[in-house]
């Protein structure tokens, strides 16, 4: 695929992506508006029915205190009585009732007397009174009598009524004393849950100037989206109490409220964004890989084309008739072919094992193998190549427990490419040192060098393969950037691991670690 269709598929998929998270949030911040406007309409309708509640509840109090203590006072006659208060919330009424009986040598007397509040604004008063006579007992009553005594009533009970509208409009009392904190927390309580408000909240009362008069354990003054309301708001001359109240995990209580669109919603969010950004690294991969291939085959050709030409050439002198074909001739020919075929028949077994690697198709001759006779036989053979670029190739062979479980074959081949890098990428005098360690379970092995050294991003993909730090058509150093990636290859299937220290001209330093017992991958 084109490199700039490519970019632009990129950008096409970005703003489809970006255009389809926009309108998702603003669907989600508007289903959450609509929601916090539905919350706040039912706390509202919540706090004027506790209003109602509380002014409702002072009200049957006080009739109650001076109805059932109207003639007390006055009559010292044996009365036997009971009381009951009903309240109806289907009805929104609240009833109060009294049933008493006075008994006298001449008279009992039965009271039966109801009060009605209705809405909390209107009151129904209801007394029956009905008396029973000996039966001896008679008595003519004037027809003036009965209106006298009618009158009085009247008077009494306008009285009466005055009485507790004048205490009721005239509170002096502590706020504490008028509406309790227990009673005020059970009617908010029960009023949210009539609201369909099921959800934990914090309350307080102040007066005018803001003063706690008393509040919730977790009250916090400091919380925004209070809800407010004034207490007892028909009150004249009494001061003026406001209930405060907040809830602390509203935010969440209307996120719940949403339901299973809000969580669709947010899970398609992100399965979109997952699958566009493992599609995204996905192209970026078979892009790089692509052009790591391209690369690869690019120095392929280069590798191959020498050994090919060599043996080419060596085939022709045999041919030509001119030339001198004696002894000493044919046997540099003979030589040339060889080294060459050997060379070419190197790089192809390297392809060759790096596809079957990729396969998982290997198998393993598991020995104990002797490291540091291993490293030694290496070094001795490679120090000639070194010798030949005026360097030198030192071992500093310090581990105590010699033997390792491993392919002796892959191990010398694994240590042979790390060797060559060395020379290959040093533009000086090489300088290696070979190194082995102690190390839990097992040991260290350490190939350094004074060569070019490898930057830190080239660090984090020098085990790729086909990778390369140097890429393109023109090459200083031939190679398939194979090498390093069969070293990693041969570190982890025998259960160890490879890492590198290196720093730009100052050289690099490759630390193997393998177990003693082969661990089997």
């Amino acid at each position: 695929m084109p490199k700039r269709l490519i970019w632009i598929l990129i950008i096409i998929m970005t703003f489809a992506l970006i255009a389809l998270v926009i309108l998702q949030g603003y669907w989600l911040k508007n289903a959450f508006k609509v929601k916090e406007d539905h919350f706040r309409q039912q706390v509202t309708q919540a706090l004027t029915e506790i209003c109602k509640r509380a002014e409702s509840r002072e009200t049957i109090i006080e009739i109650s205190n001076e109805m059932f203590s109207l003639n007390n006072g006055s009559q010292n006659i044996p009365e036997f009585y009971n009381n009951a208060m009903l309240f109806d919330s289907a009805k929104n009424r609240i009833a109060v009732s009294r049933q008493s009986v006075l008994f006298n040598k001449t008279k009992n007397i039965h009271s039966n007397t109801k009060i009605t509040i209705l809405n909390g604004d209107s009151v129904i008063f209801n007394k029956i009174i009905s008396k029973c006579k000996p039966e001896n007992f008679c008595n003519n009553i004037s027809q003036i009598d009965i209106g006298k005594e009618l009158k009085n009533k009247m008077n009494n009970k306008t009285l009466f009524v005055e009485k507790i509208v004048n205490k009721l409009l005239n509170f002096n009392e502590d706020i504490s004393k008028r509406l309790d904190k227990s009673i005020l927390n059970a009617i908010i309580e029960s009023e949210l849950k009539n609201q369909g408000v099921n959800i934990s909240y914090e309350f307080a009362v102040k007066n005018n100037e803001s003063k706690i008069a008393y509040s919730s354990i977790n009250y916090n003054p400091n919380s925004k989206d209070i809800y407010k309301i004034q207490l007892f708001p028909n009150d004249l001359f009494s001061p003026s109490y406001f209930l405060h109240l907040y809830f602390p995990r509203k935010d969440n209580f209307i996120v719940k409220s949403l339901g299973y669109m809000s969580t669709s919603s947010i899970l398609l969010i992100l399965i979109v964004i997952f699958s566009y950004t493992l599609t995204l690294i996905i192209i970026l991969k078979q892009k790089k890989l692509s052009e790591m291939k391209n690369d690869f085959i690019n120095n392929m050709t280069h590798e191959l084309k020498t050994p090919i030409s060599t043996i080419s050439l060596a085939s022709q002198m045999l041919k030509d008739k001119s030339v001198d074909k004696d002894f000493k001739s044919l046997n540099n020919i003979a030589v040339i072919i060889e080294e060459e075929s050997k060379r070419l028949g190197y790089q192809v077994e390297k392809v060759l094992q790096m596809a079957i690697f990729e396969q998982s198709n290997f198998k393993f001759r598991i020995e104990n193998i002797d490291i540091h006779y291993l490293i030694s036989g290496i070094c001795n053979n490679f120090s000639i190549q070194v010798e030949k670029r005026g360097g030198t190739l030192t071992t500093k062979l310090e581990a105590t427990k010699l033997f390792v479980e491993g392919d002796e074959v892959h191990l010398s081949t694994m240590l042979l490419n790390l060797l060559e890098n060395a020379i290959k990428y040093c533009d000086k005098e090489p300088l290696i040192v070979v190194s082995t360690k102690d190390a839990n379970k097992g040991m260290y092995i350490s190939v350094k060098d004074n060569g070019l050294g490898i930057n830190s991003e080239d660090q984090k993909r020098i085990f790729e393969k086909f990778y390369r730090v140097h890429t393109g058509n023109i090459h200083n150093v031939k190679g398939f950037g194979l090498g390093l990636s069969y070293v990693k290859i041969i570190c982890d299937a025998h259960g160890g691991s490879i890492k590198i220290e290196s720093e730009l001209n100052k050289g690099s330093e490759f630390i193997i670690y393998l177990p003693f017992k082969h661990q089997k991958i």
